[in-house]
């Protein structure tokens, strides 16, 4: 299975095949307790951006590589956050049962998934049902509504929330229409530019600078990645966006990390300048959010052609609900894995964050692509990932009979294997590291986790004039 979903991704994003003999992999599903081929997803996403690196590497003058991917530690990517410990005590992922994160029964026998995860949306959820923050408030206040009437009303509140559908609700409704035939990553040409091509370097993203205006997980695992190969990453935050500790973590490895208030012009000029010299620029808030600041994808391209933009969505690019805000667990609702991994009466959550994470690795996969793109033809390029559609793809690929085949549970020694130590500004750090396995350049990231803020908004070469003008 892990084959064929990694053929049918080079043949998508158009990334040369580095031949049979030079890509292994190993293990199979199921890894956890879920109906999704969750690892060998994963496995494949991982393998098809080894092959995208192969092919950098090359052009740079580099060695040729093999490729190894195992689909147990690519299924334990996707629940990368709950490996995580400071100074050997666990860092703990938030409550999955905060009352406004999870599964309501309604009026009228569905249930719906309230995601009010952060203050302003946990706020507006508990002043539309006229409640206290309590489950058990919370829930006779849902069981008054019908499922369909409340969706739609915290969709017009701009609030999360989504109804447990099946996979074939979800193909038939008309959200899921619109993306069901799109590319699980979509890489759409903006415009002209001159052909930039990698040249020498240490590494086979080196010299490549992302501006990553991302938030939670997904996004932030694209840019991610991409240092991991030694790309310069510098995270644009908002000082005031409330912080989620385990995720900022996390997917914090091999960036700078700097706040911009782009509401501030001052703020918002920054980072048109940083725009100039960047060739990514990453955002996953919901679409138009950073048009209406004055980053549309197609402005991006005119400020600095031959620039990669990449938008990560909950719902997609396309269709009646593609503005709505979301999340991972939302997705899971409305496309049919929450039904799938429980059932219609007790809808449940995946053990881990499959979309978020593949989402993520996908808009990196995307991403490369596109620069391989670049470097041979020239051109802008947008490249577009959401959760919704990572859903929709992952049931694509069929479901597991998980009575006929449990998962074995992973060792401690394997699990341990997989776990990389550090010592920065966050202390004694273990965390997960990456599992794509490549010979001549196996990923690695140069810089430690930061916190949220914790450089200035310029680039690495002028962090230090930054310091002294700051100090001076």
């Amino acid at each position: 299975m892990p084959t064929r979903i990694f053929k049918d991704l080079l043949a998508l994003t158009g990334i040369p095949h580095p031949g049979d003999d030079r890509v292994e992999f190993i293990g199979r599903d199921p890894v956890y307790d879920t109906p999704f081929r969750v690892g060998e997803a994963c496995a494949a996403i991982l393998a098809a951006q080894g092959a995208a690196i192969r092919a950098i590497w090359l052009q740079r003058g580099g060695k040729d590589q093999k490729i190894k991917t195992d689909v147990r530690g690519a299924a334990c990517e996707t629940a990368g956050v709950f490996f995580q410990s400071q100074h050997g005590y666990p860092i703990p992922v938030p409550d999955p049962d905060y009352p406004t994160v999870g599964f309501y029964p309604t009026l009228d026998g569905r249930h719906i998934l309230l995601h009010g995860g952060y203050p302003k949306l946990r706020d507006g959820l508990l002043s539309l049902l006229c409640c206290a923050d309590d489950r058990n408030s919370i829930g006779h206040a849902v069981a008054k509504w019908n499922a369909y009437e409340l969706e739609d009303t915290i969709a017009e509140r701009g609030l999360g929330g989504a109804i447990a559908r099946t996979y074939q609700e979800w193909l038939a409704h008309p959200q899921g229409q619109a993306i069901a035939d799109m590319p699980v990553v979509e890489i759409i040409k903006l415009g002209e530019s001159k052909p930039q091509p990698f040249g020498k370097g240490e590494r086979p993203l080196a010299g490549i600078k992302v501006v990553d205006c991302t938030h939670v997980i997904a996004g932030p695992t694209c840019a991610k990645t991409l240092a991991g190969q030694g790309a310069e990453v510098l995270h644009i935050t908002c000082p005031s966006r409330p912080r989620l500790a385990p995720f900022d973590i996390d997917t914090s490895h091999g960036k700078l990390s700097a706040f911009l208030d782009l509401k501030v012009p001052a703020d918002n000029h920054r980072l048109r300048a940083l725009v100039k010299e960047a060739d990514i620029f990453s955002q996953s808030y919901r679409p138009g959010k950073f048009t209406g600041l004055g980053f549309s994808p197609h402005g991006l391209a005119e400020t600095r052609p031959g620039i990669i933009v990449v938008s990560t969505s909950c719902y997609g690019h396309a269709g009646p609900w593609h503005f709505r805000p979301g999340f991972e667990q939302l997705a899971q609702s409305c496309s049919g894995m929450a039904i799938a991994q429980g059932s219609i009466d007790s809808p449940q959550l995946a053990p881990t964050f499959p979309n978020d994470y593949l989402t993520g690795f996908l808009g990196a996969l995307g991403t490369m692509a596109a620069l391989l793109k670049r470097a041979e033809d020239g051109g802008s390029y947008h490249v577009r990932v959401s959760l919704a559609r990572s859903a929709t793809w992952l049931q694509s690929l069929g479901q597991i009979d998980r009575d006929a085949l449990p998962p074995e549970p992973l060792s401690p020694a394997y699990l341990s294997s997989l776990l990389r130590k550090e010592v920065g500004p966050l202390g004694a750090l273990t965390y997960f590291g990456p599992t794509l396995q490549l010979s001549e350049t196996p990923p690695r990231w140069e810089r430690t986790a930061q916190p949220l803020g914790a450089h200035f908004p310029v680039w690495a070469d002028q962090q230090a004039k930054a310091l002294d003008a700051a100090i001076g």
